[in-house]
């Protein structure tokens, strides 16, 4: 069999799709267009090598005997086409203790072809060059982030909408219980026509009556800011401002005494001057009230007729106070509109424009460098160079190649905090974190599986099976070093001792995203057998790392009984 070669990723070929004629059919189409070919025509090959394996031998069929026989002879008499083998270059970084790789065909492959490394400016996939296209209007396609924000975008406005629809089912009732009240006060106001003493039931009333709780962006921007912008509603409706009013929030009690909503704004107004609010009726007004109200005259002088022989429910300066609510943004003159989705290219008119004045020379606008750059984790880098042979590291100073036992020994020293990289530091121990990580890496990627960082679930890796792009992780594993050699117990170190609430919570965090727990069991060699193995190579010092895999499942009273 010939030995592989690295290789470079290659854009795959557009698969046309069948579509029924009319119109649905082109929307579809024009749907697949956008979203681009389908995953596994791009991540088709598992590791950035290129083999070619011989075919299966099966004992019960003895023509599979003659094909192999066939296919082995041809590959030596007459080897594969030779193929141009590329070697793919990276820089280690010792600010962020990872490899770093710019070439952006490098990254492509890395990234397709086995999923290897993480952008600087993305989730996990290397595509800001691709958001930033689309966010210009230059390509339209399918971006993973841009379509996860426009979904993000929609729930929110779901919420929202459903939080709108209970608040108006709510104004609703309490507009019926309102004038069911009001029908009752009317039939037991006294014949002289006086009206009645303010109550906080019809102040409380008094507020829901013009204003409702906030339920969207609108409502809460109309809020005060501060304790001194009440001053000012007092001022504007014609009250002496309160000496907690004319105070800045300076501390938890004065935020905690801001006011939750408009309609307490409108309720501590009316309590400062119960004289000032009358009490509630009927929302019926004579055409003379319209006319005076309409001529200028403040609504409390101005709306004085007695309706059922109560006055009107007319607030004082509460148009004055509505206008002071309603608060207003100054834009430039070059901003079309206020708001913006994060899917939304800019103005057509003004893209070109904006980008000459960044470019300032005659760099054609629809050129856009690429500012990202991958980030190898160091046994990412080490799988690749060392398992693979399809990666060579390179140092930022001098710029030579390093080779597999200098890359070895850097990684090591940094899996230490701070970094071991003096003369006297060099006393490396076979349990430090990039050893033990490292065998968990190499056994679980000969397998076949996707290893990938699982900080974000508080544990040390993810398996995938096929890989992020195709399905979510299955499983989360927790390295725990195994001290079981009789050399440990000489120099008194023992197996690390967890808690059970340590235990519990990482079960209870991985069980409600659907994945389950694997302690990995990393048995950890002495110190003079691993010098001994490392002095024959790096192969002979992995295979003294054995692991063991214990599957933990979360026990319930109601499922485990």
């Amino acid at each position: 069999m010939a030995e592989p070669q690295p290789i470079l990723a290659e854009p795959p070929a557009a698969i046309p799709s069948i579509t029924p004629n009319g119109q649905a059919g082109q929307k579809k189409q024009q749907h697949n267009q956008n979203r681009g070919p389908p995953p596994h025509t791009i991540y088709v090959r598992p590791a950035p090598i290129r083999t070619f394996p011989l075919p299966s031998f099966y004992p019960n069929n003895p023509v599979s005997l003659f094909h192999l026989a066939y296919a082995w002879l041809g590959q030596i008499f007459s080897p594969p086409p030779a193929e141009p083998s590329a070697v793919l270059q990276g820089t280690w970084s010792p600010e962020t203790s990872s490899v770093h790789v710019t070439d952006d065909k490098v990254i492509r492959s890395l990234w397709e072809q086995g999923f290897y490394g993480k952008g600087s400016l993305s989730r996990s996939e290397p595509n800001w060059l691709k958001r930033e296209q689309v966010r210009r209007g230059l390509q339209e396609t399918h971006v993973s982030e841009v379509m996860t924000a426009q979904r993000r975008d929609e729930r929110l406005r779901a919420k929202w909408e459903r939080a709108r629809l209970e608040q108006e089912l709510i104004r609703q009732t309490r507009e019926a219980e309102q004038a069911e009240q009001m029908r009752l006060e009317a039939k037991r106001t006294p014949a002289s026509g006086k009206p009645k003493r303010s109550t906080p039931k019809t102040r409380k009333l008094c507020a829901q009556q013009d204003f409702a709780s906030p339920t969207g962006p609108n409502e809460l921007l109309a809020l005060p800011n501060s304790l001194a912008d009440l001053a000012v509603h007092h001022n504007a409706v014609g009250k002496i401002p309160s000496v907690w009013a004319t105070l800045p929030p300076t501390g938890p009690l004065e935020i905690l005494a801001l006011p939750n909503s408009a309609a307490d704004l409108l309720a501590r107004s009316c309590t400062e001057d119960s004289t000032d609010v009358p009490s509630l009726v009927d929302d019926q007004e004579d055409s003379d009230d319209d006319e005076e109200t309409s001529s200028g005259q403040d609504a409390s002088v101005s709306s004085q007729t007695k309706v059922n022989g109560t006055a009107p429910a007319v607030i004082p300066g509460l148009h004055i106070l509505r206008a002071r609510m309603q608060k207003s943004v100054r834009f430039s003159s070059d901003v079309g509109q206020a708001t913006f989705g994060v899917a939304d290219p800019p103005s057509p008119s003004q893209k070109v424009e904006d980008q000459k004045k960044s470019d300032g020379d005659n760099t054609p606008s629809d050129i856009i460098v690429n500012k990202e750059h991958l980030q190898l984790m160091p046994e990412e880098a080490l799988w690749l160079s060392f398992g693979l042979g399809a990666l060579v590291v390179n140092d930022p100073l001098s710029g030579r190649q390093l080779s597999t036992r200098e890359l070895l020994a850097l990684f090591r020293q940094h899996s230490y905090f701070p970094p071991r990289d003096g003369p006297d530091d060099l006393d490396l121990q076979p349990d430090d974190g990039f050893l033990l990580h490292y065998a968990v890496y190499h056994h679980f990627r000969s397998l076949g599986w996707v290893p990938r960082s699982g900080i974000k679930f508080g544990v040390d890796w993810l398996l995938y099976q096929r890989g992020p792009v195709f399905d979510h992780a299955e499983f989360g594993l927790v390295v725990v070093p195994s001290y079981s050699d009789p050399y440990w117990r000489t120099v008194g170190k023992s197996n690390p001792q967890k808690k059970w609430e340590w235990l519990h919570s990482i079960i209870r965090v991985l069980s409600h995203v659907m994945k389950s727990l694997v302690l990995v069991y990393v048995e950890v060699p002495p110190p003079h057998e691993l010098e001994k193995s490392l002095d024959k190579g790096f192969a002979s010092a992995l295979k003294l790392y054995k692991v063991r895999e214990v599957m933990i499942k979360r026990w319930s009273s109601n499922r485990n009984r």
